[in-house]
């Protein structure tokens, strides 16, 4: 059940797992979106947005458009009433379901990133492949994974990030580089890769 709550939180138990994955996430979330160069312009898409600190940030640097998906209602709701009274981008979009609906999503894309949810993913080779069709010439993802199932160690952070390198090599995305941060309870991995070869 707890299990449950983290992957796709639900009612009150469910909200009550969002607000605890927000703290843990909060200084991830940043580290993640450091990475990334968010900039007024970009059209923006986080894969997972839980409680939606890291939309929010997102929101602080007044992209052309805003996006997060997430298969929880419960997140739904909770991101809805936080970003109500705060249109900082000229469009958000909020979506109720799974990450392989992504499948039929097409605004074209700036900016992409996930945090702690690409393992819960349905058909993720596919999602990034998909995913990479609407990222524009310059277009960056950012995928971060801490590790939290009993047994894991700072190996499985590395074993996470060798899988999630692979993935986006195999997507066909290019310039893919692993970043390493010590958290705990196990290191964190956040695993950056372009549509196209960096120029310049």
């Amino acid at each position: 059940m707890i299990y449950n709550q983290f992957a796709k939180p639900e009612g009150i138990t469910g909200k009550f797992a969002g607000m605890f994955m927000e703290r843990e996430n909060r200084k991830l979330n940043d580290w993640t979106l450091s990475f990334l160069d968010i900039g007024k312009g970009d059209t923006v898409l986080e894969v997972g947005f839980g409680s939606g600190a890291a939309l929010k940030k997102s929101a602080t640097f007044e992209p052309e458009a805003l996006y997060g998906i997430d298969p929880s209602e419960a997140m739904v709701e909770m991101v809805l009433k936080k970003l109500n009274d705060q249109a900082y981008s000229k469009q958000i979009g909020i979506i109720h379901g799974e990450a392989s609906h992504l499948l039929h999503f097409h605004k074209s894309l700036d900016k992409i990133y996930a945090v702690n949810t690409i393992t819960f993913w349905d058909r993720p080779f596919e999602i990034l492949c998909h995913l990479r069709t609407l990222l524009s010439e310059k277009g960056k993802i950012a995928l971060t994974i801490v590790p939290h199932e009993e047994g894991a160690t700072d190996d499985t952070t590395e074993v996470l990030g060798g899988q999630m390198k692979n993935l986006l090599v195999k997507a066909g995305y290019k310039n893919v580089c692993i970043h390493y941060k010590s958290e705990k309870p196990n290191d964190a991995v956040c695993v950056t890769g372009m549509k196209n070869d960096m120029i310049g």
